[in-house]
Protein backbone atom coordinates (compact mmCIF):
# COMPACT_ATOMS: atom_id res chain seq x y z
CA UNK A 1 0.00 0.00 0.00
CA UNK A 2 1.41 3.63 -1.13
CA UNK A 3 0.25 7.38 -0.82
CA UNK A 4 -1.41 8.05 -3.96
CA UNK A 5 -2.45 11.58 -3.36
CA UNK A 6 -3.72 14.48 -0.87
CA UNK A 7 -6.75 15.90 -1.01
CA UNK A 8 -6.70 19.40 1.14
CA UNK A 9 -10.76 20.82 2.13
CA UNK A 10 -11.28 24.36 1.56
CA UNK A 11 -14.07 26.68 1.24
CA UNK A 12 -12.16 28.33 -1.63
CA UNK A 13 -9.99 27.01 -3.98
CA UNK A 14 -8.32 30.04 -6.32
CA UNK A 15 -6.17 31.15 -2.96
CA UNK A 16 -5.07 28.03 -2.32
CA UNK A 17 -4.68 26.90 -5.83
CA UNK A 18 -2.21 29.92 -6.28
CA UNK A 19 -0.23 30.07 -3.01
CA UNK A 20 0.66 26.32 -3.70
CA UNK A 21 2.08 27.17 -7.24
CA UNK A 22 3.70 30.60 -6.63
CA UNK A 23 5.36 29.96 -2.94
CA UNK A 24 5.77 26.42 -3.42
CA UNK A 25 6.36 25.79 -6.81
CA UNK A 26 3.66 23.85 -7.84
CA UNK A 27 2.40 22.89 -11.18
CA UNK A 28 -1.17 23.24 -11.79
CA UNK A 29 -2.81 20.65 -13.74
CA UNK A 30 -6.83 20.84 -13.63
CA UNK A 31 -9.31 20.66 -14.01
CA UNK A 32 -9.71 23.86 -16.95
CA UNK A 33 -10.99 27.07 -15.46
CA UNK A 34 -14.83 27.82 -15.89
CA UNK A 35 -15.19 30.50 -18.77
CA UNK A 36 -17.86 31.39 -16.30
CA UNK A 37 -16.46 33.96 -14.08
CA UNK A 38 -19.36 33.62 -11.71
CA UNK A 39 -18.43 29.91 -11.15
CA UNK A 40 -15.48 29.95 -9.19
CA UNK A 41 -13.12 26.28 -9.45
CA UNK A 42 -14.23 23.72 -7.34
CA UNK A 43 -11.28 21.74 -7.29
CA UNK A 44 -7.45 21.84 -8.58
CA UNK A 45 -4.89 19.37 -8.85
CA UNK A 46 -1.38 20.85 -8.06
CA UNK A 47 1.96 19.10 -8.24
CA UNK A 48 3.95 19.76 -5.73
CA UNK A 49 7.20 18.06 -7.57
CA UNK A 50 5.91 14.42 -7.65
CA UNK A 51 2.77 14.60 -5.46
CA UNK A 52 -0.36 15.42 -6.02
CA UNK A 53 -2.13 17.83 -4.06
CA UNK A 54 -5.96 17.95 -4.50
CA UNK A 55 -7.95 21.33 -3.60
CA UNK A 56 -11.24 20.76 -3.01
CA UNK A 57 -14.18 22.63 -2.27
CA UNK A 58 -17.15 20.74 -3.55
CA UNK A 59 -19.92 21.14 -1.30
CA UNK A 60 -21.20 17.54 -1.12
CA UNK A 61 -17.33 16.50 -0.25
CA UNK A 62 -16.52 19.21 2.16
CA UNK A 63 -19.21 20.77 3.69
CA UNK A 64 -19.57 18.38 6.89
CA UNK A 65 -16.08 18.58 7.29
CA UNK A 66 -15.79 22.42 7.18
CA UNK A 67 -18.95 22.28 9.56
CA UNK A 68 -16.79 20.66 12.16
CA UNK A 69 -13.17 21.73 11.23
CA UNK A 70 -11.00 24.19 9.55
CA UNK A 71 -9.62 23.97 6.01
CA UNK A 72 -7.05 20.69 6.12
CA UNK A 73 -6.31 17.40 4.74
CA UNK A 74 -9.53 15.81 4.71
CA UNK A 75 -8.23 12.73 2.79
CA UNK A 76 -5.55 10.68 2.32
CA UNK A 77 -5.49 8.82 -0.55
CA UNK A 78 -3.99 5.01 -0.72
CA UNK A 79 -2.77 2.88 -3.65
CA UNK A 80 -3.83 -0.62 -3.49
CA UNK A 81 -3.10 -3.78 -5.13
CA UNK A 82 -6.44 -5.06 -5.26
CA UNK A 83 -9.71 -2.52 -4.47
CA UNK A 84 -12.32 -5.24 -4.46
CA UNK A 85 -10.71 -7.43 -2.10
CA UNK A 86 -9.51 -4.35 0.14
CA UNK A 87 -12.86 -3.17 0.43
CA UNK A 88 -14.21 -6.20 0.94
CA UNK A 89 -11.65 -6.38 4.05
CA UNK A 90 -12.66 -2.95 5.40
CA UNK A 91 -16.51 -3.94 5.54
CA UNK A 92 -15.46 -7.24 7.15
CA UNK A 93 -13.72 -5.54 9.63
CA UNK A 94 -16.97 -3.17 10.45
CA UNK A 95 -15.80 -0.25 8.41
CA UNK A 96 -18.04 2.13 5.89
CA UNK A 97 -17.48 1.90 2.24
CA UNK A 98 -18.56 5.54 1.32
CA UNK A 99 -18.07 5.58 -2.63
CA UNK A 100 -17.98 1.77 -4.24
CA UNK A 101 -15.91 1.16 -7.14
CA UNK A 102 -16.34 3.29 -10.03
CA UNK A 103 -14.25 3.11 -13.11
CA UNK A 104 -11.76 6.15 -13.95
CA UNK A 105 -13.23 7.41 -17.10
CA UNK A 106 -9.95 7.63 -19.25
CA UNK A 107 -8.92 4.15 -18.20
CA UNK A 108 -6.49 4.53 -15.86
CA UNK A 109 -7.86 1.93 -13.50
CA UNK A 110 -10.72 2.09 -10.79
CA UNK A 111 -11.13 3.94 -7.19
CA UNK A 112 -13.32 3.86 -4.14
CA UNK A 113 -13.52 5.85 -1.13
CA UNK A 114 -13.72 4.56 2.71
CA UNK A 115 -14.20 6.43 6.33
CA UNK A 116 -11.10 6.54 7.78
CA UNK A 117 -10.63 7.74 11.43
CA UNK A 118 -13.18 10.25 12.96
CA UNK A 119 -13.64 12.79 10.26
CA UNK A 120 -10.85 11.52 7.87
CA UNK A 121 -11.59 9.71 4.64
CA UNK A 122 -8.92 7.60 2.65
CA UNK A 123 -10.05 7.58 -1.07
CA UNK A 124 -8.65 3.84 -2.67
CA UNK A 125 -6.78 3.79 -6.02
CA UNK A 126 -6.05 0.61 -7.90
CA UNK A 127 -3.94 1.27 -11.42
CA UNK A 128 -0.91 0.70 -13.54
CA UNK A 129 1.58 2.94 -14.28
CA UNK A 130 1.67 6.81 -13.22
CA UNK A 131 0.22 8.05 -9.77
CA UNK A 132 -3.74 9.13 -11.52
CA UNK A 133 -6.44 11.26 -9.01
CA UNK A 134 -10.17 10.28 -9.71
CA UNK A 135 -12.02 12.72 -11.37
CA UNK A 136 -8.95 14.56 -12.77
CA UNK A 137 -8.40 14.16 -17.09
CA UNK A 138 -4.84 13.44 -17.41
CA UNK A 139 -2.69 16.28 -18.35
CA UNK A 140 1.09 17.16 -20.33
CA UNK A 141 1.42 19.71 -17.38
CA UNK A 142 1.95 17.00 -15.26
CA UNK A 143 5.23 16.32 -16.43
CA UNK A 144 6.61 19.48 -16.32
CA UNK A 145 6.32 19.02 -12.56
CA UNK A 146 8.87 16.39 -12.45
CA UNK A 147 12.69 17.80 -13.55
CA UNK A 148 13.25 20.36 -11.13
CA UNK A 149 10.84 18.60 -9.13
CA UNK A 150 11.75 19.70 -5.33
CA UNK A 151 9.64 17.15 -3.75
CA UNK A 152 9.67 13.43 -4.97
CA UNK A 153 7.00 11.82 -2.69
CA UNK A 154 4.85 11.27 0.06
CA UNK A 155 7.30 10.08 3.15
CA UNK A 156 4.43 9.76 5.90
CA UNK A 157 1.43 11.45 7.47
CA UNK A 158 0.38 12.19 10.93
CA UNK A 159 -2.70 11.49 12.21
CA UNK A 160 -3.66 13.55 16.18
CA UNK A 161 -6.35 12.60 18.12
CA UNK A 162 -7.66 12.63 21.88
CA UNK A 163 -6.49 11.86 24.79
CA UNK A 164 -7.34 7.52 25.25
CA UNK A 165 -7.81 7.21 21.24
CA UNK A 166 -4.60 5.86 20.49
CA UNK A 167 -4.79 2.29 20.75
CA UNK A 168 -8.62 2.06 18.67
CA UNK A 169 -7.03 4.21 16.06
CA UNK A 170 -4.17 1.76 16.14
CA UNK A 171 -6.55 -1.33 16.36
CA UNK A 172 -9.04 0.44 13.50
CA UNK A 173 -5.86 0.92 11.29
CA UNK A 174 -4.74 -2.66 11.58
CA UNK A 175 -7.89 -4.49 11.17
CA UNK A 176 -9.54 -2.74 8.21
CA UNK A 177 -5.98 -1.33 5.89
CA UNK A 178 -3.70 -3.71 7.04
CA UNK A 179 -1.09 -1.52 8.80
CA UNK A 180 1.34 -2.65 11.58
CA UNK A 181 2.75 -1.02 14.31
CA UNK A 182 6.39 -0.25 14.51
CA UNK A 183 8.28 2.14 16.58
CA UNK A 184 6.45 3.97 19.85
CA UNK A 185 7.76 7.53 21.30
CA UNK A 186 7.04 8.96 24.28
CA UNK A 187 8.17 13.01 24.61
CA UNK A 188 7.70 14.77 27.59
CA UNK A 189 9.41 17.81 28.85
CA UNK A 190 8.73 19.66 32.22
CA UNK A 191 5.44 21.41 30.85
CA UNK A 192 3.95 19.18 28.59
CA UNK A 193 4.04 15.44 26.29
CA UNK A 194 2.78 13.24 23.87
CA UNK A 195 2.89 9.25 22.79
CA UNK A 196 3.36 8.25 19.30
CA UNK A 197 2.85 4.76 17.72
CA UNK A 198 3.95 4.72 14.19
CA UNK A 199 2.28 2.14 12.24
CA UNK A 200 3.84 1.16 8.61
CA UNK A 201 1.92 -1.23 5.80
CA UNK A 202 4.21 -4.19 5.60
CA UNK A 203 3.36 -4.74 1.63
CA UNK A 204 4.45 -1.05 0.86
CA UNK A 205 5.81 2.08 1.75
CA UNK A 206 3.25 4.15 3.61
CA UNK A 207 3.43 4.90 7.20
CA UNK A 208 1.16 6.68 9.29
CA UNK A 209 2.40 7.90 12.63
CA UNK A 210 -0.69 8.53 15.29
CA UNK A 211 -0.35 10.85 18.23
CA UNK A 212 -2.42 11.52 21.44
CA UNK A 213 -2.04 14.12 24.15
CA UNK A 214 -0.31 13.07 27.15
CA UNK A 215 -1.06 16.54 29.19
CA UNK A 216 -4.12 18.79 28.51
CA UNK A 217 -1.65 21.64 27.40
CA UNK A 218 0.24 19.54 25.18
CA UNK A 219 0.61 20.70 21.62
CA UNK A 220 -1.42 17.67 20.43
CA UNK A 221 -4.30 18.89 22.14
CA UNK A 222 -3.41 22.63 21.66
CA UNK A 223 -3.89 21.14 17.89
CA UNK A 224 -7.61 19.15 18.57
CA UNK A 225 -8.59 22.08 20.28
CA UNK A 226 -8.29 24.55 16.96
CA UNK A 227 -9.04 21.79 14.92
CA UNK A 228 -11.79 21.23 16.81
CA UNK A 229 -11.32 16.96 16.65
CA UNK A 230 -8.93 14.62 15.93
CA UNK A 231 -7.35 14.70 12.17
CA UNK A 232 -3.78 15.28 9.62
CA UNK A 233 -1.50 16.98 11.74
CA UNK A 234 1.27 17.26 9.14
CA UNK A 235 2.19 15.68 6.00
CA UNK A 236 5.85 14.73 5.18
CA UNK A 237 7.13 15.56 1.83
CA UNK A 238 10.25 13.85 0.65
CA UNK A 239 13.13 15.69 -0.92
CA UNK A 240 16.64 14.67 -2.46
CA UNK A 241 18.36 17.62 -1.68
CA UNK A 242 17.04 18.99 1.45
CA UNK A 243 19.29 22.35 1.31
CA UNK A 244 17.73 23.20 -1.86
CA UNK A 245 14.42 22.66 -1.48
CA UNK A 246 13.89 24.71 1.72
CA UNK A 247 16.64 27.75 -0.09
CA UNK A 248 13.95 27.66 -2.97
CA UNK A 249 10.59 27.55 -0.31
CA UNK A 250 12.32 30.36 1.35
CA UNK A 251 12.64 32.28 -1.44
CA UNK A 252 8.78 31.58 -2.36
CA UNK A 253 7.75 32.93 0.89
CA UNK A 254 7.13 30.06 2.63
CA UNK A 255 7.79 30.01 6.69
CA UNK A 256 9.64 26.96 8.91
CA UNK A 257 9.54 26.39 12.59
CA UNK A 258 12.58 27.91 13.86
CA UNK A 259 14.97 25.72 15.45
CA UNK A 260 17.38 27.58 18.07
CA UNK A 261 21.16 27.94 17.73
CA UNK A 262 22.14 25.67 20.90
CA UNK A 263 20.17 22.58 18.75
CA UNK A 264 23.78 23.19 16.24
CA UNK A 265 26.32 23.55 19.02
CA UNK A 266 25.14 20.64 20.93
CA UNK A 267 24.65 18.74 17.33
CA UNK A 268 28.36 17.70 17.27
CA UNK A 269 29.09 16.05 20.49
CA UNK A 270 26.02 13.85 19.93
CA UNK A 271 27.74 10.53 19.50
CA UNK A 272 28.27 9.41 15.81
CA UNK A 273 28.20 12.98 14.39
CA UNK A 274 31.71 13.00 13.21
CA UNK A 275 31.13 10.25 11.16
CA UNK A 276 31.84 11.84 7.43
CA UNK A 277 32.28 8.89 5.03
CA UNK A 278 33.77 9.66 1.74
CA UNK A 279 32.07 13.00 1.30
CA UNK A 280 35.29 16.05 1.13
CA UNK A 281 35.48 18.16 4.04
CA UNK A 282 35.34 21.33 2.60
CA UNK A 283 31.81 20.35 0.86
CA UNK A 284 30.65 18.60 4.51
CA UNK A 285 31.62 22.15 6.14
CA UNK A 286 29.63 24.08 3.49
CA UNK A 287 26.70 21.84 4.14
CA UNK A 288 27.02 22.21 7.65
CA UNK A 289 26.62 26.07 7.63
CA UNK A 290 23.68 25.82 5.14
CA UNK A 291 21.71 23.18 7.53
CA UNK A 292 21.85 25.32 10.97
CA UNK A 293 21.23 28.57 8.53
CA UNK A 294 18.12 26.69 7.03
CA UNK A 295 17.28 25.62 10.49
CA UNK A 296 17.01 22.16 9.51
CA UNK A 297 17.02 19.29 11.82
CA UNK A 298 19.52 16.17 11.69
CA UNK A 299 19.18 12.86 12.95
CA UNK A 300 20.74 9.29 12.14
CA UNK A 301 20.83 6.04 13.54
CA UNK A 302 23.74 4.60 15.62
CA UNK A 303 23.88 1.51 13.57
CA UNK A 304 23.92 3.46 10.37
CA UNK A 305 25.78 6.67 11.28
CA UNK A 306 27.09 7.82 7.71
CA UNK A 307 22.94 7.78 6.72
CA UNK A 308 21.52 11.24 8.43
CA UNK A 309 17.82 11.90 8.24
CA UNK A 310 17.72 15.62 7.65
CA UNK A 311 14.24 17.02 8.09
CA UNK A 312 12.24 20.55 9.10
CA UNK A 313 8.75 21.79 9.44
CA UNK A 314 6.98 24.39 8.07
CA UNK A 315 4.56 26.70 10.06
CA UNK A 316 0.87 26.02 10.24
CA UNK A 317 -0.98 26.96 6.99
CA UNK A 318 -3.93 28.61 8.75
CA UNK A 319 -3.10 31.42 11.48
CA UNK A 320 -4.22 29.10 13.91
CA UNK A 321 -1.56 26.21 14.74
CA UNK A 322 -3.47 23.14 12.91
CA UNK A 323 -2.30 21.42 9.36
CA UNK A 324 1.52 21.97 8.16
CA UNK A 325 3.79 20.51 6.54
CA UNK A 326 7.33 18.25 7.17
CA UNK A 327 10.00 18.26 4.71
CA UNK A 328 12.32 15.35 5.17
CA UNK A 329 15.50 13.83 2.87
CA UNK A 330 16.85 10.36 3.83
CA UNK A 331 20.23 10.46 2.71
CA UNK A 332 21.22 7.01 1.19
CA UNK A 333 25.41 5.75 1.24
CA UNK A 334 26.95 2.85 0.67
CA UNK A 335 28.08 0.75 2.93
CA UNK A 336 30.14 -3.03 2.39
CA UNK A 337 29.30 -2.29 -1.43
CA UNK A 338 24.91 -2.15 -0.59
CA UNK A 339 23.19 1.07 -0.72
CA UNK A 340 21.54 1.89 2.54
CA UNK A 341 18.57 4.75 3.42
CA UNK A 342 18.28 6.61 6.70
CA UNK A 343 15.03 4.88 8.66
CA UNK A 344 13.16 5.81 11.00
CA UNK A 345 11.24 9.80 11.92
CA UNK A 346 14.11 11.64 13.38
CA UNK A 347 13.35 9.89 16.93
CA UNK A 348 16.05 12.27 18.18
CA UNK A 349 14.99 15.37 17.17
CA UNK A 350 11.31 14.80 18.19
CA UNK A 351 12.27 16.15 21.50
CA UNK A 352 13.53 19.23 19.82
CA UNK A 353 10.54 19.65 17.47
CA UNK A 354 8.47 19.34 20.43
CA UNK A 355 10.58 22.27 22.48
CA UNK A 356 10.16 24.45 19.35
CA UNK A 357 6.80 24.01 19.24
CA UNK A 358 6.43 24.46 22.71
CA UNK A 359 7.60 28.15 22.03
CA UNK A 360 5.62 28.85 19.62
CA UNK A 361 2.62 27.64 21.87
CA UNK A 362 3.73 30.34 24.61
CA UNK A 363 3.61 32.92 21.87
CA UNK A 364 0.16 32.06 21.52
CA UNK A 365 -0.34 32.14 25.63
CA UNK A 366 -1.64 28.70 25.30
CA UNK A 367 1.18 27.18 27.09
CA UNK A 368 1.45 28.51 30.80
Amino acid sequence: MEFNHLSFYVDEVAPWRDWFVHAWGGVWVGPEPSLNPAQPPDRALVYLGQVPLLIVAVPSTVTQYLQQHPPGIGDIALRVADLEQTLRQVVAAGGKVIQPIQTDAWGRGCWGQIQGWGSLSHTLVEGQGETWVPGIAPSDRQQSAYPSSLVTAIDHAVVNVPMGELSQAVAWYASQLGFQPRQQFAIDTPRSGLRSQVLAHPQGSAQLPINEPATANSQVQEFLDYNRGGGIQHVALHTEDIVHTVEQLRRGGVSFLPVPQSYYEALGQRPGYQTQGDMPLDWLSQREAAIARLQILVDWDPRLPQARLLQTFTQPFLSIPTVFFELIQRQVVRVNGDLAQAQGFGERNFQALFEAIEREQMKRGSLA
